[in-house]
């Protein structure tokens, strides 16, 4: 069986937003034996939706339509879908009676605009929504064996109608075994020659690391090839789902009741504005000095003068005392520092773009790692937060 997922919005189009639920709308699908031939995203014209979705039903047994379902002008996935089809759009009465009450309950007019979200191509079957006012709906074509879903763009209001929509569907078996692994501290070829005999396997690179994604149809297989991949990768697996590093990190803190102090560079306070994006994250980080200059780094963490002008501040000295000093000014368990090059200028002959130390301390040994990591400004940033981060793990896991 297969499978399109059309998106609609401007916002993406445009570049003004991400899409996501292309993507988890595509996944899901996977599982259930739909392999998904693409993923397209339309502008708020009635004129490309339709064209889009009549493309779609060209190629696939599967649409499913994300977005376009609200009242406004630019919400236009009932009429397209209605226009592609061939069919009129009717209202579904049960919903209509269910809006037009709860407007009232508010005090608000029930317009035509509002009235809209009730209707559905004739022949279509609603598909009710839990937590919005839009309904979505899905329509057979009998005669093609063929099926449209709509669904909300709000990712609150889509997931629970899609899952509905699976089950009228008769999607409800999983007819594929997937799993993502999230990993950090690797090289690209050494990563694949380790796992070079496993087949169904696809890798993400960025600087976050690599998130592998496996599939299996068999469970029995699904459940071996987990095994190899953790039994060789081991601490190098940080997380087996989509949770960033510094969640695992910040739950591994909070376990143990340690506190963490940054004192950063290069990253300008990225490290610790990471960690504290995790809520509850006020228990165990105290803070950070952010020594962008090299008076700062002088003046309030203490790095010798002397070390910044003899071997410069992007060097392993210098790492070592920001680790060290921002430990003993926030009297916390342990730091991380960074100190480098992000570019894209400030190179010279032994110092390269994208250059770091990162330095950590747990008040008895110190550390100071160097690394070079090529990329945008922002993307060395990101990889070297993520590198300090994943320092902090590795500390953990075995404290």
């Amino acid at each position: 069986m297969k499978g399109i997922v059309l998106v609609t919005g401007s916002e993406f189009t445009q570049g003004r937003k991400y899409d996501k639920n292309g993507v988890f709308i595509a996944k899901k699908l996977f599982e259930r034996g739909v392999d998904v031939s693409g993923i397209i995203i339309s502008p708020d014209s009635l004129y490309e939706l339709t064209n889009y979705i009549k493309y779609a039903l060209d190629r696939a047994d599967l649409v499913f339509i994300s977005g376009g379902l609200g009242p406004t002008t630019d919400d236009l996935t009932r009429q397209a879908v209605a226009n592609a089809i061939g069919v009129p759009l009717i209202y579904h009465e049960g919903w209509l009676a269910k809006l037009k009450q709860e407007y009232k309950e508010i005090n608000v007019e029930i317009t035509e605009e509002r009235k809209s979200m009730a209707k559905i191509p004739y022949g279509a079957a609603i598909l009710e929504n839990p937590v919005g006012r839009a309904s979505g709906f899905i329509k057979i074509l009998d005669d093609v064996k063929k099926a449209v879903v709509a669904l909300p763009g709000v990712p609150s209001e889509m997931e629970p109608m899609f899952n509905d929509a699976l089950n009228k569907l008769g999607l409800t078996e999983k007819k594929r075994y997937t799993q993502l692994y999230r990993v950090f501290g690797i090289k690209e070829l050494d990563l694949n020659y380790l796992l070079e005999d496993i087949k169904n396997i696809s890798y993400n690179f960025s600087p976050k690391g690599i998130d592998l994604f496996i599939w299996e149809e068999e469970q029995k297989e699904f459940i071996e090839t987990k095994q190899k991949i953790k039994s060789r990768l081991g601490n190098f697996i940080y997380s087996e789902d989509e949770t960033e590093m510094e969640e695992v990190v910040g739950k591994m803190l909070k376990e143990k009741g340690l506190t963490v102090a940054t004192a950063e560079s290069s990253t300008g306070g990225l490290i610790v504005s990471r960690l504290v994006n995790v809520p509850g994250s006020s228990q165990y980080v105290l803070g950070s000095i952010v020594s962008y200059s090299n008076e700062v780094k002088i003046n309030v963490l203490k790095v010798k003068k002397e070390d910044i002008q003899t071997l410069g501040a992007v060097s392993e000295p210098v790492a070592k005392q920001m680790a060290e000093n921002v430990r003993l000014l926030l009297n916390s368990d342990i730091a991380v520092s960074d100190t480098g090059i992000a570019g894209p200028t400030g190179e010279t002959p032994d110092k390269p773009i994208g250059l770091h130390y990162i330095g950590f301390t747990d008040g008895k040994e110190t550390k100071v790692y160097k690394e070079i990591y090529k990329g945008s400004r922002n993307d060395v940033r990101f990889y070297i937060s993520q590198y300090a981060l994943n320092l902090i793990r590795l500390y953990l896991i075995n404290y």
